[in-house]
C-alpha cells in the first residue's frame, strides 16, 4: 500500500485510521465535507479532499493513484429507511463505480458492521460468514445492501467487506453514553431482563485488521452465495452481554453498579416516542425502535476464527485492559 483513500476519515474509527497511516509513513487522501471538523486528524501527511460520497465528481480525480480505499462513511441513525438506504447502501455502489472509472481501479475494503449478518440463527451459539445474513434492523438491512452492491463489482475489482462488532475506544460516543450514568450515579440501565451476547472489537485492533484485510484479505467474488472477501472483525474470546458489560465498566471505574433493567415493552414505548421527536426535529437520535430492536435480540455473539486463521488477526489486550484504556481517556479529557 503506498496511497489510501479514506472516506469517513472524521470518524470515530476513521481517525485512529488516518493516524496509523501517517505514522507508517503512508500516503493519505481523506474525502471530507466542507462542514467536517478536522480536530481529530493530523496536521501533516494528510490530503484532504473536499466532497461526499453522493457526488462522485467531488473525488473521482482524487481516486486516480491510489492503490487502495477504504470505506467507513456512513450513518449509524437515520431519519428514515431511504436515508440509510442511500448512504449505506447506493453510497458503496457510487464509490464503487468512481473507483472502476480510474485507470487502474484500486482494492476497496468497506467496513460494513454484524447488524448486517443480523443474530445467529436458531439453533447457532455463535455466527460465521458462513452462515446466510437475515439482519432485524433498518440500519443492518442498509448495510447488507450497500454490500450486496459491492459483490455486483466484484468481477470488475478487487473488494473486501469488514464486518466490525461494536468498536469502542477512546473518542468513542456510544461507551461514553453507557459509562457516564455508571461513573456519575452508578446507574446501568438495560432493556428486558435478559440482554443479547455481544461481539466486541477495539479501535486500534480494527485499524490493524483494515489494513491487513487491505495487504492480504481475499475478495469477493460476483456470487449472491459465496461468502469469500468476508470477515467479522471481533474479539471472540468472550462474549459479554450488554449487562455484564456495564458491571465490567463499572470495576474499571471502581464504581459498585446498580442495574435497572426495564420491561421490554417500555424500552418500545421510549424509542417510539424518541423516534417520532426526531422525525419532528429531523435531528437523528441512538434512541430509536431500530436500536431497540438490535438491542433485544437472542445474541450478537460472531466467530472470528476465519480472520485468525487467514490474517493472523488477535487482539493485543484484554476487554478489561481495552476498558480501562478508554475509560481513562475519557476522564482525563472531562468527557464523563
Amino acid at each position: 500500500m503506498h496511497t489510501l483513500f479514506v472516506t469517513g476519515a472524521t470518524g470515530f474509527i476513521g481517525t485512529h485510521l488516518v493516524h496509523e497511516l501517517v505514522r507508517r509513513g503512508i500516503r493519505c487522501k481523506c474525502l471530507v465535507r466542507a462542514s467536517s471538523k478536522t480536530d481529530h486528524l493530523p496536521t501533516h501527511g494528510v490530503e484532504y479532499i473536499l466532497g461526499s460520497i453522493e457526488d462522485p465528481n467531488s473525488y473521482r480525480a482524487a481516486l486516480e493513484g491510489c492503490d487502495t480505499v477504504i470505506h467507513l462513511a456512513g450513518v449509524v441513525t437515520g431519519l428514515n429507511e431511504a436515508q440509510f438506504l442511500k448512504i449505506n447502501g447506493d453510497g458503496c455502489a457510487t464509490l464503487a463505480d468512481a473507483c472502476l472509472e480510474t485507470s487502474r481501479p484500486p482494492k476497496l475494503v468497506s467496513v460494513s458492521s454484524v447488524a448486517a449478518s443480523g443474530p445467529p440463527p436458531i439453533g447457532v451459539t455463535v455466527r460465521d460468514e458462513t452462515h446466510a445474513p437475515a439482519p432485524v434492523s433498518l440500519y443492518g438491512k442498509s448495510k447488507l445492501r450497500g454490500e450486496v452492491l459491492l459483490a455486483e463489482r466484484a468481477d470488475k475489482m478487487p473488494i473486501t467487506i469488514v464486518r466490525p462488532g461494536i468498536v469502542y475506544g477512546p473518542r468513542d460516543t456510544s461507551l461514553l453514553e453507557m459509562a457516564r450514568p455508571i461513573y456519575r450515579w452508578r446507574l446501568h440501565v438495560v432493556v428486558g431482563f435478559r440482554t443479547p451476547p455481544l461481539s466486541l472489537i477495539y479501535v486500534d485492533d480494527l485499524v490493524q485488521f483494515i489494513l491487513t484485510a487491505a495487504a492480504q484479505g481475499e475478495c469477493l467474488r460476483a456470487d449472491s452465495e459465496s461468502t469469500q472477501g468476508i470477515y467479522f472483525a471481533t474479539d471472540d474470546s468472550e462474549f459479554p452481554t450488554y449487562w455484564e458489560l456495564g458491571q465490567r465498566v463499572g470495576q474499571s471505574l471502581n464504581r459498585r453498579v446498580f442495574v435497572w433493567p426495564v420491561w421490554r415493552w417500555v424500552g418500545w414505548c421510549i424509542g417510539f416516542v424518541s423516534q417520532n421527536i426526531t422525525k419532528l426535529t429531523k435531528r437523528t437520535s441512538l434512541l430509536t425502535v431500530d436500536k431497540i430492536r438490535e438491542a433485544t435480540v437472542r445474541s450478537w455473539a460472531c466467530s472470528g476464527q476465519k480472520a485468525r486463521e487467514q490474517l493472523g488477526f488477535a487482539p493485543a489486550r484484554s476487554l478489561d485492559e481495552n476498558l480501562r484504556q478508554t475509560l481513562r481517556w475519557y476522564i482525563e479529557h472531562n468527557q464523563i
